[in-house]
Parts: structure tokens; sequence; C-alpha cells
């Protein structure tokens, strides 16, 4: 079979845009839990000093327009890297009208319902939203670059397994954007009580709040979104296991401020302590990555339909097995995370 002049070496480059393209989108929540563009967006104050106030965000906001520009922003990228995993040039262009749409909410949001200032609760004052303007005009770029220049090589078809865990993954990321935004009525994160409490600033303290806030805007979302992208390249490992490492590194970070930071004077359960929905996220993406290019051949599946009319065999149950008892514990990890966002802390 002939192939097209230089396709060997366009395929790389299409998934590059493509993995960047995803990247690009997730600027508006990468920016801000750096600090920058915050005021720009309704979820954090726009008072130009917040230090004067409790928390500068991100805020639950009480204006429905402004909450779902929120969600909007956050889920784009899961969104967009959905789409591409596709592959087909139809679920790009897709992707592009999913992207100006939310421009164009997050404009209309801006200039004709900017809402209430969470810090001050006066009205805001009309500010265009630079994150959103830039980064998603460059992803429609990219993302119509990638239009043009089609894969030659049709990505992977995602099973039902691995969906399964991807789109956990997701869930257990957007936990803290979900449930633990400002304004906080008891205290769900270690990190962030110690940081309020302490007058001393320190790097320890520094890296408790930005951990706490990074966790609140949503950061571990773009991050599962940018592995469940890369999971039809030659990339899938390494950047699936550099992001399990990363979400990874919140919940050790929460140990780490609990054993620092625990004294007679202020005492909590390390259960209580610890973001376990990103522990549950990072094995969730570890799982989801394993032997992601892995295909089952047509003479595979004739055997596995002989083994179902024949009797299962020892290592089918087995595997069974072993699937059934992650589905419970993760199932379980689920429902206790449930069920402790809706109770009261000690």
């Amino acid at each position: 079979m002939t192939q097209e002049p230089g396709s060997e070496t366009r395929a790389p480059m299409v998934a590059a845009l493509r993995f960047g393209a995803v990247l690009v989108v997730s600027g508006p929540v990468i920016l801000t839990t750096f600090g920058a563009g915050r005021q720009s967006v309704g979820w954090f104050c726009s008072a130009t000093n917040p230090a004067l106030y409790s928390s500068e965000g991100p805020y639950a906001l009480v204006s429905v327009p402004g909450e779902l520009l929120f969600w909007n922003v956050l889920l784009l990228p899961v969104i967009v890297a959905g789409l591409l995993l596709r592959g087909s040039r139809r679920a790009t262009l897709t992707a592009v009208a999913a992207v100006g749409t939310v421009l164009a909410f997050g404009l209309f949001i801006a200039f004709l319902l900017p809402g209430l200032d969470p810090c001050t609760g006066q009205e805001r004052v009309t500010v265009p939203p630079w994150p959103l303007i830039v980064c998603y005009s460059t992803a429609t770029g990219a993302l119509l670059l990638a239009a043009r220049s089609p894969l030659h090589r049709k990505p992977l078809p995602p099973r039902w397994h691995r969906t399964i865990l991807w789109a956990g993954a997701i869930g257990a990321a957007a936990w803290a954007a979900a449930f633990h935004r400002f304004p906080v009525t008891s205290g769900r994160f270690l990190v962030v009580l110690y940081t309020d409490v302490e007058t001393l600033e320190s790097f320890s303290n520094d890296l408790a709040r930005w951990s706490g806030d990074a966790d609140k805007i949503g950061l571990p979302v773009v991050l599962v979104a940018l592995a469940a992208t890369a999971a039809s390249t030659r990339w899938a490992r390494p950047i699936g296991t550099a992001v399990a490492a990363v979400l990874l590194l919140f919940p050790l970070l929460d140990v780490a401020e609990y054993v620092r930071c625990y004294d007679e004077d202020f005492r909590m359960s390390l259960v209580d302590s610890v973001r376990w929905h990103l522990l549950l996220a990072a094995v969730l993406v570890a799982s989801a990555v394993r032997n992601s290019r892995q295909r089952i051949s047509w003479a595979e599946t004739a055997r596995l339909a002989r083994q179902m009319f024949h009797g299962p065999s020892k290592d089918r149950i087995l595997g069974q097995a072993k699937k059934v008892a992650v589905a419970v514990v993760i199932t379980a990890t689920v429902v206790w995370l449930v069920a402790s966002s809706f109770t009261p802390t000690r």
C-alpha cells in the first residue's frame, strides 16, 4: 500500500497539534492557577488588593451564568480531548465549534452580565476576559491546522472499561472544584486551614496555599484531559505516568503538612486531612494508560469466544475477580467521598 509522501513525519506533527490544542484550551485554568488573569474572570476577586479579603478565590458563584461559565471553561479541555480522540475531521471541526461557543459565551458574560464581585458584593467592572480570548483563539488556529492534516494512522478505538477509567479520573479530579470552592463553611482541606491561621509566611505555607487553590480551580482536571489526549499517541505512557505522579504529589503534600503542623492546639485526623479524591484520580489515570496501545486481534477474539463456550479458565476467573475487586474498591471510595462531602467535619 502506497503512502502519501511525508505522511510518516506528518502524523507526529498532527498528534502534537492536537495535544497542543488541548494544552492551549486549558490555558485559562492553568493561567489562573498561577495567578495570571484572575481579575478578568468572575470566580475571583476583581479588587486591586485581594489580600484585604479572606481569599482571592475561586468562589462558588450565586449567579447561574457565571457558574455555568466556570464549568464551561473547566470542562472544555475534556470535551475537546474526547472529540480529538475520535480522530476524524468532523470531530475536530466540532471541537472548533465548541471552543468558539465557550468564547462567545464568555464575552457575553463579561460585557453584558458581569455579575457581582464575590469579595465586595458590588457589580463587577467590565473587563475583557483576556485568558479566554488569547487561549481560545490560539486553540482554534491549532485545531484548524489539525483538521487540514488528518491522521494517516487511525487512533485506536477506546475500550469501554478504559473510557470508564478516564471518566472516573475526571470526576475525581473535579471533586474540589465541585464541592470545596469558597466560601468554605467548614475546613475540608488541612492546607487551607493552616495557611489561614498562621501569620508567618514561608515557602511551605505558600506551597500549601497554592496546592489548595489549584485543586479548587481545576488544575487536576486539565492534567487528566492532557493525559487522555496523549492516550492514542506514542507518548501515552510517559505523559500518563507524569500526570499520575503530579496528582499523587497533592495527597503527599497533605501528609507532609499534617506532620509539620499537627500539635495539641490543632487536632485533625489524617483521614480528614488528605485529598483522597486526587489519590483516586492518580490511580485511575495510571490504570487507563497501562497497555493503552495494546490491540486485540481477531484470533485473540476468537480464542476468547471459544473459552466462553468451553468454560472459563483459571486465569480468566482470576482476571475477572481482580477487575471486580478494583471496581468494588473504586465504588466504595466514591461512595465514601460523596458521604464525607455532606457530613460536617469534626
